[in-house]
């Protein structure tokens, strides 16, 4: 066998030695991975009893979003802040060293004057009718008289009750500003409709003015407004305060804070735990694993991060605190 034969045998050798290391490392690799994985599709949330409860699947989509956490731990609470401005206030007349009162705008100074001018005449045609009626009972005026005399009285009336209504609307008391001190001045802050139950007229509040931020004033909650606005859901506190050395001025911005047991024994949680459907609030508990019950509550104090749950929930409960829209969407149909 000369030496071309010897080496083509050897190289076909090679080869072949080659393709059964290769045939076997392929055996292995497929019987090492075992069967192949059939993929999980997404199984989609069941809504059950129209909404009051939903079952998550392991699989469902925006599963990973929601979040809950046990609430109650006791000794929580929420102060209620609620931003303000000094609207009005007493001062001695520079002129006639009478009592005046000043005004954060022109606009409510015109208010206040039109209050005074209507009341002055409802007096005077109040007077006016009663000389008529006497003319009338000795027959000296005539019907017309009277009847004309009566009109004036309601008109007049009628300007007086528009006047203190546009007054009482910005949280002020006409017949209050008329017999208020010296030294007196009126906060107004704007509090949240769900508050309004957690005051009370003649509580006692602190204010903090943006011009004197090292110092604390005392104040009163002196009215709770009549009307609720209807786009910004609050209502008008008033607040009655003593202007040390005359140092405030309407127009002037600071902080009401109301006292903490405003709160009561209540559950905390993050504000946006809170869902709230036609008028209503609730919020969402993991009675099971997986499983989220619809709970309506009524809401006390609160602030734009925390608020407080009066009646609905137990400490213990655990509730959703993260992902609660995805499961509004899901138990109202939205």
């Amino acid at each position: 066998m000369n030496l071309t034969t010897r080496l083509n045998k050897r190289s076909f050798l090679l080869l072949a030695t080659g393709a059964l290391v290769v045939i076997a490392s392929i055996t292995i690799f497929a019987l090492t991975r075992g069967p192949k994985k059939v993929p999980h599709h997404p199984e989609k949330a069941v809504v059950h009893d129209n909404g009051l409860r939903i079952e998550f699947k392991p699989t469902s989509p925006g599963l990973e979003i929601v979040k809950s956490s046990i609430i109650g731990n006791g000794g929580e609470f929420v102060n209620l802040e609620a931003p303000a401005r000094l609207i009005a206030s007493t001062s001695p007349s520079v002129s006639s060293g009478s009592r005046i009162v000043l005004f954060e705008s022109s606009e409510l100074n015109d208010l206040y004057v039109g209050y005074i001018h209507a009341k002055n005449k409802v007096h005077r045609s109040r007077k006016n009718l009663n000389r008529i009626q006497d003319m009338f009972k000795h027959r000296v005026a005539t019907e017309k008289d009277l009847v004309e005399s009566e009109t004036d009285v309601g008109n007049d009336a009628a300007e007086l009750a528009e006047f203190e209504g546009k007054l009482r609307a910005v949280g002020l008391n006409p017949s209050e500003l008329a017999n208020a001190g010296n030294k007196k001045a009126w906060i107004i802050c704007d509090v949240p409709e769900s508050q309004i139950n957690s005051l009370k007229r003649g509580k006692k509040v602190k204010v903090k003015f943006s011009s004197f931020p090292d110092e604390d004033w005392g104040g009163t909650a002196e009215a709770i407004g009549d009307n609720v606005d209807p786009y910004t859901r609050t209502a008008k506190v008033r607040i009655e305060i003593i202007n040390k050395d005359y140092k405030l001025k309407p127009g002037m911005f600071g902080v009401v804070k109301f006292p903490e047991e405003t709160a009561g024994d209540t559950v905390v949680l993050p504000f946006n735990s809170i869902v709230t459907v036609e008028g209503k609030n609730y919020v969402f508990v993991e009675e099971e694993p997986l499983n989220f019950v619809r709970r309506e509550v009524t809401l006390g104090v609160s602030t734009k991060d925390l608020v407080n749950v009066i009646a609905g929930l137990t400490q213990g409960e655990k509730v959703v605190v993260q992902g609660s829209i995805l499961l509004k969407g899901l138990s109202f149909g939205f």
